[in-house]
Parts: C-alpha cells; sequence; structure tokens
C-alpha cells in the first residue's frame, strides 16, 4: 500500500510539473483594414494542437514548451507563420490575396494561377452543387457552365444524363466528355445490360466535390488527347484542412410532382372514349348508326360497364426524398484528412421507380519530409435503383396510362387484381398496377473509387510525382416476370440475371518543372512530361430461365424448370501515352503554352495504333500593361487564343479487329463464322478546336465578361463504306466523314447592388452553336430513322413530310407535295420529305441567375432556357391518330377533330382504323421545343453569429428548395416535358420531377 500511494504522489507531481510547463497564449487576428477575422485557423506547427477564432477575431490556445511557431491561416488570406518565444499574447495580421494573381484553377495535370491560362475553361464550386435534390452530379451542370448542355432524357431516378460540349461531335463514335475524378479518367453513362436506364455517376455523392473544371478548347484538353475532342470535365473531391477538427450535417427532405403537364394530353374519361369511338366507328362505315356503334363498343371496349378508371392517377404517384450527410475535416501542418457518409433516397413519378444511394469518403494527406508528400482517399457509393420500362413496352406504366381504356378496371368486384380476359387477355396491354406488385426490376451498383499519389521534390523547382488509381464499377440486376400476367405469362413466368463488373485501372507519373530564368523573376518557365497507362477490363454473365411455380415467392432464376441463357463474355481496352506540356510566363502579362500528347490505343488497328496531339495558347493580360494601370475601372483585361488537335477514341473495342463470332452451328455441332470484315487503318476521329476568347472586369469587379468564339472541325469521321455483297459482308468501317461546330459563348456576372447589408448578384450565360456535316461517305445522304445526315446542314436534321393541316371540306390531313408549299395533297406518299424544316438541337441555351443577400436571408432563383430546336412526339400516332390504333385511348386534344364541313382544326376527322395516314409522321408530330423553366429557387436563413456561438456551432442555415417548379413552352401544343435528351424524341419515360425541399445545413 505504501508503494502504492507513493506512486500516485510521484504522478500527481509530475503531472503538476507539466502543467505548468504548458501555457496560454491569446491574441487576435485582424485582416490588412484591421477588421477582425472570424472562422481563422490558428495552429502550433508541427502538431494537431489548434483553435478557430471566435467573431471578434479573438483566439485562445494552450501550447507545449517545444511549441515554436504558430500557423495563422484564413480562406481568401495570405497564410502566416509567428514564432511563439516567450510570448503570452500574439496578434497576426493577415494579408489579401490579390485573386487575380494567386487564385487557382484545376487544369489538365495540375492547376494553374488565373493568370497563365490560355485556354477555355469554366469552373463550378462545390457549392453550387451540393445538396441538390439530383441524384448525379451531371444533373447539377445544367445551366452552370457556358456551352455545356446538359439535358435529362428520363426523369427516373439515377438515369444516364445527356451531356454535351460545344455541339455533337461525332456520326458514329461517342459525344459525350471525358470524365476524370481526382485524376483518374473514368468510366461514366448507362453502364447496365437490364435496367430501362442507369448512370455510374449518380454513386458518387455531390456534397464530396470541391469543385468541377470543364475543358473546352485545345489549350485546355489536347493534353487529354485521343479522349479531349468531347471536351473534358474535371472533378476534385473534398480535401481536409488543418486546423481544429471541423465537422457539418446536412439533411434534406421532400417531395416531387410532375414537372410539366399539358391538359391536351390528359388521357380521356370514358364518356370522352365512347363518344369518340362512336363516331369513329360511324365515320368509318364498321356501324351505320350510334346503336350499332354501342354495340360493338359493348363487345369490345366494355361500353356499359359503368367503369371509369384513371389510370394516370393509378401508376402515378407524390414522390418523396430525403438525404442525410455528415463529414468532418481537420489536421495539423503535416497531415489533414477529410471523411465524410450519406444516404440519399428519392422515389420516381411513376410506379416501379426508386433510388438508394450509401456513399463514403475518406482523404489522408501526409508532409512526410519537407520533400515528400503522400496523399491517398477512397470513394465508395452502393446503388439500388428500381426503375420501370419505358418506350413501348407493354409494362411501361406511362404507356399503359395513356393507351388501356378507361373502362378496364385494374380490380375485381372483391378487391383482388384483375389480370384476367376480358379487360387483360394475352397479349393485350398489361395492368401495370398489377405487374408492379407481382413483377421485381432492380439494379445493385457498387463502385470504388481511388488513388494513391506521392509527390517528391528532387530540387528547388523540380517535382516528381506518381499516382496509381482505381475505378471499379459493379453491377447485378435481377427482374422477374411472374406466371400470372403479363411478360411473363406466355413463359410460365422468367427470371432474368445480369452481372456486369469494370475494373479500371491507371498509373501516371509526371515530372515537373518550374524556373524563373531571370535575376528580376520576370521570365518563368514552367515544363511537365510524363507517363500514363490505362487498362479498362469488363467482364459479363447473363443467366435466363423460365417456367415458373405457381408463386411469386420464388422469384430467382435458378428456380425455372427451362434454362434458356447461360452465357459469358469478356472486353478490355488500354492506353498507354506519353504526356507534355509547357509554358512561359513574362511579367503576367504574356504567357505562351503548348502541349504534347502521344497516345497509343489497343481500341485502333495495327497501322494506325498510335497518335499524336498537341495544342497551342497565348494570353495577353492587357491589365497588366503600364497604360492600362491608371484605369482604376479596369480590374482585368485579359484576351485568349488557342488551336490544336485532339482525338475520339469512343468506339468500340474491338471495332478494327477481323472476328470470327461462336453460334453458327452446323449439323449439330458447334460452329463459327465471321462476323466483323475488320479494319488495320482504322484510327482517331480527329478533331481541330479553334479558339478566341476575352475575360474582363470593371468596376472592382463587380461587372465580369467571359467572351468566346470557336470553330471546331472533326475530320476521319467512322462511317460504314458499302462493299460488294461477294466480300460476305455488307459494309466496313473507315475514316472518312467531316463534322464542323461553330459557335459563341457568354458568362456575365455582376453586382448591381453592394452595401453593407443588401448585395444583388446576376449571373448570364448563353451558348449559341451551329452544327453541320462537311463530308460523307461520297457525299451520299445517310438515312437515320427520322434524321438525315447530308453534308452542309445539322446532323439532327429532320427528314419529314410537312404537315398543311385538314381540309375543312371533308376532314382529310392535308401534306404540302415539296417545299414551296404552293399545293398541297392528302394522299401521303405524294408528299414529299423535306430538309428544310428544322432540327432537334437548339440553336441557343443558357440560364439566368439572380441571388439577392440582406443580412442573413438569401433568396436564389436560376432560370434555364433553350431555344430553336424541334421536338418529336413519338408515340402521337397512337394516342393522337385521328382514328388509327382505334382499340387504345386517346388524348383530351384528340376532341378537336374536325366534326362538320367548313370546321377550322388542325385535326383530322376520327375515322376507326385511321384517316389516310394521319398517323405516319410528318411535322404534325414535331413541336417547337422553345421553353424556360424555373431550374432552381431557393430561399435560405443563416443564424447570426452571436446565436450560433451560443449554440456551440460554427454555422447554421436553413433552407426550403424548389426545382423545375415553373415551365413556360412556347408551343402549347407539345405533347410533354420540352426536355427529352439529346435527341429530342419523347418515349414515354418516367416524368421529369418538379420537387420542393427543405434543410439544414450545421458546423461544428
Amino acid at each position: 500500500m505504501r508503494k502504492i500511494l507513493t506512486m500516485l504522489l510521484c504522478a500527481v507531481l509530475i503531472t503538476a510539473q507539466l502543467a505548468a510547463q504548458n501555457r496560454t497564449v491569446t491574441g487576435k487576428v485582424t485582416d490588412a483594414n484591421g477588421k477582425p477575422v472570424a472562422n481563422a485557423s490558428v495552429v502550433v506547427k508541427g502538431t494537431s494542437t489548434g483553435t478557430t477564432t471566435n467573431n471578434d477575431g479573438n483566439f485562445s490556445i494552450t501550447v507545449s514548451p517545444s511549441s515554436k511557431v504558430l500557423i495563422f491561416s484564413s480562406i481568401g488570406l495570405a497564410e502566416q507563420e509567428v514564432n511563439i518565444g516567450n510570448k503570452g499574447i500574439i496578434n497576426a495580421f493577415l494579408q489579401s490575396v490579390d485573386q487575380s494573381l494567386k487564385e487557382v484553377v484545376v487544369v489538365g495535370y495540375g492547376v494553374q494561377k488565373k493568370k497563365e491560362v490560355t485556354g477555355a475553361i469554366a469552373k463550378l464550386g462545390g457549392d453550387d452543387i451540393e445538396n441538390k435534390p439530383f441524384t448525379s452530379i451531371d444533373k447539377a451542370l445544367q445551366g452552370g457552365i457556358a456551352g455545356l448542355q446538359s439535358v435529362a432524357a428520363s426523369g427516373q431516378p439515377g438515369a444516364a444524363q445527356n451531356i454535351r460540349i460545344r455541339g455533337i461531335g461525332s456520326i458514329s463514335a461517342g459525344a459525350d466528355p471525358l470524365w476524370v475524378v481526382d485524376g483518374v479518367p473514368v468510366n461514366t453513362g448507362d453502364l447496365s445490360r437490364l435496367s430501362t436506364t442507369s448512370n455510374a455517376l449518380s454513386t458518387i455523392n455531390p456534397n464530396d466535390i470541391e469543385s468541377i473544371s470543364v475543358l473546352k478548347d485545345a489549350s485546355a484538353a489536347s493534353i487529354y488527347g485521343s479522349r479531349g475532342a468531347n471536351g473534358v470535365i474535371l472533378v476534385t473531391t473534398k480535401k481536409g484542412r488543418a486546423g481544429k477538427t471541423k465537422f457539418r450535417f446536412d439533411t434534406e427532405i421532400g417531395q416531387s410532382d410532375i414537372a410539366f403537364y399539358n391538359e391536351k394530353y390528359r388521357p380521356l374519361n370514358s364518356k370522352e372514349f365512347f363518344d369518340l369511338t362512336r363516331q369513329g366507328l360511324i365515320n368509318g362505315g364498321q356501324a351505320a348508326n350510334a346503336a350499332a356503334a354501342d354495340a360493338l363498343m359493348t363487345s369490345s371496349f366494355g361500353f356499359g360497364n359503368n367503369v371509369d378508371f384513371d389510370w394516370l392517377k393509378g401508376v402515378t404517384q407524390t414522390a418523396g426524398q430525403k438525404q442525410f450527410n455528415l463529414s468532418a475535416s481537420g489536421g495539423n501542418d503535416k497531415t489533414t484528412f477529410f471523411v465524410s457518409g450519406g444516404y440519399f433516397e428519392q422515389e420516381g413519378l411513376t410506379t416501379q421507380s426508386k433510388f438508394k444511394r450509401y456513399n463514403s469518403n475518406l482523404s489522408v494527406s501526409n508532409q512526410a519530409t519537407d520533400k515528400l508528400k503522400i496523399e491517398a482517399n477512397v470513394k465508395a457509393g452502393y446503388v439500388k435503383q428500381n426503375a420501370p420500362l419505358a418506350g413501348g413496352a407493354f409494362g411501361n406504366p406511362v404507356l399503359s396510362a395513356l393507351f388501356l381504356l378507361p373502362s378496364r378496371n385494374p380490380y375485381k368486384a372483391d378487391g383482388s387484381l384483375n389480370i384476367s380476359a376480358p379487360d387483360f387477355g394475352t397479349g393485350s396491354l398489361h395492368n401495370t398496377i398489377a405487374t408492379n406488385r407481382l413483377d421485381k426490376r432492380q439494379l445493385n451498383q457498387i463502385n470504388i473509387g481511388s488513388y494513391v499519389k506521392g509527390t517528391y521534390k528532387l530540387l528547388k523547382g523540380l517535382e516528381l510525382s506518381s499516382q496509381f488509381g482505381l475505378d471499379y464499377n459493379n453491377f447485378e440486376e435481377d427482374q422477374y416476370n411472374n406466371p400470372f400476367h403479363g411478360d411473363g405469362l406466355a413463359a410460365g413466368g422468367r427470371a432474368f440475371s445480369r452481372y456486369t463488373r469494370y475494373t479500371n485501372w491507371t498509373s501516371t507519373t509526371l515530372l515537373s518543372y518550374t524556373k524563373s530564368i531571370l535575376k528580376s523573376e520576370d521570365l518563368t518557365f514552367r515544363a511537365k512530361v510524363g507517363y500514363e497507362a490505362q487498362k479498362s477490363k469488363g467482364y459479363f454473365l447473363n443467366v435466363q430461365a423460365q417456367g415458373f411455380p405457381p408463386t411469386t415467392d420464388l422469384i430467382v432464376a435458378s428456380v425455372g424448370a427451362t434454362p434458356i441463357a447461360a452465357q459469358q463474355d469478356a472486353s478490355d481496352y488500354s492506353f498507354t501515352s506519353a504526356i507534355s506540356d509547357a509554358s512561359i510566363n513574362f511579367r503576367n502579362k504574356y504567357v505562351i503554352s503548348g502541349s504534347f500528347r502521344r497516345d497509343g490505343s489497343s481500341r485502333f488497328g495495327i497501322n494506325n495504333r498510335y497518335g499524336n496531339f498537341w495544342s497551342i495558347g497565348g494570353t495577353w493580360n492587357v491589365d497588366e500593361e503600364n497604360f492600362i494601370q491608371n484605369v482604376n475601372f479596369i480590374s482585368q483585361l485579359k484576351l485568349r487564343a488557342s488551336y490544336g488537335l485532339n482525338g475520339n477514341a469512343a468506339i468500340g473495342n474491338y471495332d478494327w479487329r477481323a472476328l470470327y463470332g461462336y453460334g453458327a452451328n452446323y449439323n449439330q455441332q458447334p460452329g463459327s463464322s465471321p462476323t466483323v470484315i475488320g479494319n488495320a487503318d482504322l484510327t482517331w476521329e480527329l478533331n481541330k478546336p479553334l479558339n478566341v476568347g476575352i475575360d474582363v472586369s470593371v468596376l472592382k469587379n463587380r461587372i465580369n465578361l467571359t467572351a468566346d468564339y470557336y470553330v471546331r472541325k472533326t475530320s476521319q469521321l467512322l462511317l460504314n463504306e458499302p462493299l460488294s455483297l461477294t466480300s460476305g459482308f455488307g459494309t466496313i468501317s473507315k475514316n472518312i466523314g467531316g463534322m464542323e461546330n461553330s459557335g459563341v459563348e457568354l458568362t456575365l456576372i455582376t453586382t448591381p447592388v453592394l452595401t453593407r447589408n443588401f448585395e444583388w448578384n446576376i449571373n448570364l450565360n448563353y451558348a449559341r452553336n451551329k452544327n453541320k456535316i462537311t463530308s460523307l461517305v461520297n457525299n451520299q445522304d445517310i438515312l437515320s430513322g427520322v434524321f438525315i445526315r447530308r453534308v452542309g446542314y445539322d446532323f439532327q436534321t429532320f427528314y419529314v413530310r410537312q404537315y398543311a393541316g385538314v381540309d375543312p371540306a371533308n376532314g382529310d390531313p392535308l401534306w404540302y407535295v415539296d417545299d414551296t408549299k404552293s399545293s398541297t395533297t392528302n394522299i401521303y406518299a405524294n408528299a414529299q420529305r423535306t430538309v428544310a424544316f428544322g432540327s432537334a438541337s437548339p440553336k441557343y441555351f443558357g440560364s439566368f441567375t439572380n441571388t439577392f443577400k440582406y443580412k442573413g436571408i438569401s433568396l436564389e432563383a436560376q432560370f434555364y432556357y433553350s431555344a430553336g430546336n424541334y421536338v418529336r412526339d413519338t408515340w402521337g400516332s397512337f394516342y393522337l391518330s385521328s382514328g388509327a390504333n382505334g382499340t387504345f385511348n386517346k388524348v383530351k386534344r384528340q376532341l378537336e377533330a374536325w366534326k362538320n364541313p367548313g370546321d377550322v382544326t388542325d385535326i383530322p376527322k376520327y375515322v376507326y382504323n385511321g384517316n389516310k395516314l394521319a398517323n405516319s409522321f410528318s411535322t404534325r408530330y414535331l413541336n417547337k421545343g422553345d421553353y424556360i423553366r424555373l431550374r432552381n429557387i431557393q430561399l435560405g436563413y443563416e443564424l447570426p453569429k452571436e446565436v450560433i456561438s451560443k449554440l456551440k456551432l460554427s454555422s447554421a442555415n436553413f433552407y426550403v428548395r424548389g426545382t423545375n417548379v415553373w415551365t413556360w413552352v412556347k408551343d402549347k401544343n407539345i405533347a410533354f416535358d420540352p426536355e427529352q435528351g439529346v435527341t429530342n424524341e419523347t418515349n414515354l419515360q418516367v416524368f421529369i420531377p418538379k420537387t420542393i425541399t427543405v434543410g439544414i445545413n450545421l458546423g461544428f
């Protein structure tokens, strides 16, 4: 006992001695104007000990005897180090950073000071996309970048987004930009094989994004060589910052409804349908009078059964959504970290439509020595998605809502599901309310993105970095069609399973050098050389079985009595690249930059497997000239120009190879046969972009304008050239075609009002693009569905007969005979197709955003606009058919049909079984796509600092947000939402949502 007491006494004495040696340092942090700096970071150099200043700039920190230096830092202010010595009070003065010189922009394989950028690069900050009710970051880009078109083809949560930068640059190869996340090129788009739609980017939490840079011209994008033709999008995720650990919690809940609904396209109720059909049967000669027509409708359509069911209401829903995110960041001057976790859930607007995401992110950086820095990051996301069928599938709930007769009841008298004849017989439209309960459609997606990077300073100005990155995607898709009703009925039930795996590795090693050549340091030279290798492998399994037990409890393919398919496949591609770029900067006035990349790809023929890609760019910062220095109202005046060559490698992995395929069995023996003729000379589509731009800021940055003019010429487009059939093949793929995109982009950011308590900001962007095909195979037209590819015309030009309305004398449909519109015909075949009508591509688009701030209250409203294109009503030939497909329901606009001589209308007489092919494709089913949409509106309130300090919080913000809350359309007869993807063809997808949410952000 005596020994124990002695030890305890010694411990107390030692602790007291240590406590006596530690001391408290206090002080205040102010800026150059003497104003206190709140939330400034104060860290003991070399330790994790740190704190932040309060609202008055004051701080207090306990330091040990070994502590030598305090580091003070704050966003927008220059970092300062102060020796502690024996001082008890230390005051720090942080100087303002010259943003025009110090602000950096993420560019290809690094960052650049804004003054040194010669290319067309647009940037979005993380706060521009976080906490918005979108399932993926690509959806949040809409309206944010001039020249970047981001449009949805579907409102399904987790659906793929269509993105084009400066127009469509290819006919047969991919036109999507390259996405690079934390330096790793990633696989994007819809990678599913069984689901209606998916999005590989939906696994990334937008709240984990620090910034997004969009590279649009040669100077910016050609460093990515063979994959830079369609632009490059660089995503940088959040990293930790030195200082006290900071936590942030975000939550948001809300609900969605249909964003745009045209009452003219409401499905008919029972009375309306029967009245219309009765008239159609008489007009078509199937019935002599109303009584005869009623008799036919009784036997075929359920006339007189007193059923009037609203199928649209039955298959749609008010959709809920919610999300929760928690993050922490901190560290010291040696090691920093960022860690986050999140959950997102969103329902679609139709049955069988839902999306869930779980995600996490961990980023760590360590300054191991004065020369060595090590960074590592791991992002993981899991998505569970349910998506209904689309298009003409009988199980599509949107199709059934428009096509099913209101006299068909989804339920029997006892409340059970109605799945039998006469309402729902074999081969008829499905009761999608029943199949929603009985069938299963599910996608499970896992994405892991990670990298490890080391940077070593070899000498002053000479730095070596090496990074290894991984992009891994795993898809498990299951579909079950029950044996009682719907798609599985004829097969006695069926099940499909798809397993898809993409493993993508990238290794990048760079040597960077910076040198001030003159003693005055007026001339700076920067250079970078490196090597990059990428390998992407795909692995695919397919299973199908049919013949299931009469139950919906056993749904996996192994239960099926009859196996139908058991297939395995694999595919891969690789790139190897030599990278270099350099720039010379003279006094921040004149900057000349250039890049060169040599790529080799397994996707191209052995005779043209390697290609050279380059760029040259220049910047003149006129505001640095002496003759401008005294012009006080000019803050920035910068001229830019660039030209170069990059490529498009977005083709099939084996298009160049002569291939054999198995399955050509003979005499009960396995056999193979040639499937692709191959072309050893196949190579890249080449893109030569020219860009001229200007950046202007005046009145102390109150008015900022960026303007660009570009011409983007594409050659060696991959097209199929006809072959003699004696070769065994009809065509061979060659580099033949050409295309050109040209246009202007404008971004205007202004602050009309700026007072102590009130601020008004305006952000306007505008993009206008003109596309034309310059060459084809023998310059012969190519027909592709309703589009024609013709030299001198836009890639998405409609090839269509021009509708001339209705003959008021007899109700016949009329078409113009030719482009002169001098005469009409009621014979569809006698009307010539024309290219003179229009295109599916908009002539211009952009956004207009107003932001108001008054003390702690903020209001932001962003309007998105698009105009100059046409939208095709693909399925109008069924629900607005003038009598064709008469067994299907019609829409309200059909009631405007011609009835009596002298009637003036654009809807022909309703004739059961059709009126002179009025349902055939013509400009009748094309609508002007001009629209304006209130894309985002948010009202927020930030608690005063004196309140949040009492709550032990660093920040607290509450908000109410609406997305797609209002839509104006120029054409009042447009059937569905004017946003229909790049091709602007409706396909009865899940409706695009209008969402209202409330949320809170807390920092502590």
